[in-house]
């Protein structure tokens, strides 16, 4: 055999070896089922949690603690959120009971980064939106025992999650090199290479404007008998970035300022079934659900008006306001490890901010 055909066999040889290795770095071993499947260390990482996201917030306060993930809000703005009257019967559950049924809510609309200081809107981030209503029991929805006064629904831009569950997600909080964490093993069968194609696709250039953007839940809720993902995208999605000026570092704030103050903006919410046919797991926020095995079904419609939200009292409000997936009805209940954490985290970490910064979380929230 030739120097040139041993030196094309093993070029080939290495080839299929490196797509071998691709492949199975990329491809999930979750298992996909209806129910939850708890972990017997998940109050012990719960706690772990807690601990690492209380570290973060305090490690980013200055002489104001912001929340330990989408610390930067661009804005708060008022929206009506109204439920599809053409809604399926098969999904007429909670909030979503009576079709053409209108609720009023607060929407933040963030940067994801943990950080105020140096957070510019140009940097490459996640961007958030978190959406609060409030009159839920105004008309035909009955409050309970233990119900809450709102319910909530908090997306970001990017639709899988960057950790396939709790415990690599506080090692990745505690790592120092958060693209290194990925690939750190000595053992290269044991790198993160999904999960550190995720992380990097989270980090994106900023949209023309958070009102032109698509959020999604990333992890899995109810919605009555159904396992579902949800997302908002909205109704005029842009056919091209146009240039724009970006050197202002509150300038996505400012370009929804120039948008409210003329016309109004609108977002369809939808949601995705859960097949369990299909490889759609529910403990592993890190595994996007394809459309082509159950596509989004728009339930109903955000609709936020012309309105002035710049100033510092709406901004006051907006940042004392405390969201939270729990925050919700049992029909909508969160489910999966990376939600069950949330609860106490996020429980945690509102109450230490907002006795750091003397202040109260808001009780009327009536516009």
């Amino acid at each position: 055999m030739s120097i040139l055909k041993i030196i094309l066999t093993g070029f080939f040889f290495l080839l299929i070896c490196f797509a071998l290795f691709l492949a199975y770095h990329f491809t999930s071993n979750s298992p996909v089922t209806t129910d939850e499947v708890f972990r017997a260390d998940e109050k012990a990482q719960t706690q772990r949690s807690i601990k690492n996201f209380l570290k973060v917030v305090e490690e980013n306060k200055t002489d104001y603690v912001a929340r330990g993930a989408h610390a930067k809000g661009h804005a708060c703005v008022k929206a009506y959120f109204d439920i599809n009257k053409d809604i399926s019967s098969s999904l007429q559950h909670g909030i979503f009971n009576t079709p053409g049924k209108r609720y009023k809510s607060w929407i933040r609309f963030s940067n994801g980064a943990s950080s105020v200081k140096g957070n510019h809107d140009a940097n490459k981030d996640a961007r958030g939106m978190a959406i609060k209503l409030f009159n839920i029991y105004a008309q035909s929805l009955v409050k309970k025992d233990g119900d809450p006064d709102t319910q909530e629904f908090l997306m970001h831009d990017s639709p899988a999650f960057f950790t396939e569950n709790i415990a690599d997600y506080n090692e990745f909080v505690e790592s120092d090199d958060k693209v290194l964490y990925f690939v750190s093993d000595p053992n290269p069968f044991k790198w993160k290479l999904r999960e550190l194609r995720h992380g990097l696709a989270t980090l994106k250039y900023p949209p023309v404007s958070p009102l032109w953007n698509q959020y999604f839940s990333n992890t899995a809720y109810k919605l009555g008998p159904h396992n579902i993902k949800f997302s908002a995208q909205s109704c005029t999605l842009p056919q091209a970035n146009p240039e724009q000026e970006q050197t202002d570092p509150d300038f996505l704030r400012k370009k929804m300022r120039d948008e409210l103050m003329n016309s109004e903006a609108c977002f369809n919410f939808m949601v995705q079934l859960q097949d369990p046919d299909k490889y759609m797991p529910i403990e592993d926020p890190s595994i996007e659900w394809e459309t082509s095995d159950s596509p989004f079904i728009t339930i109903a419609t955000i609709t936020i008006t012309v309105q002035e939200f710049d100033t510092a009292d709406q901004q006051a409000f907006c940042e004392n306001l405390s969201f939270s997936p729990w925050h919700s009805l049992e029909a909508h209940r969160p489910i999966g490890q990376l939600n069950r954490i949330r609860k106490e985290v996020y429980a945690a970490s509102s109450k230490y901010r907002h006795s750091e910064n003397k202040t109260a979380i808001p009780t009327n929230l009536a516009w």
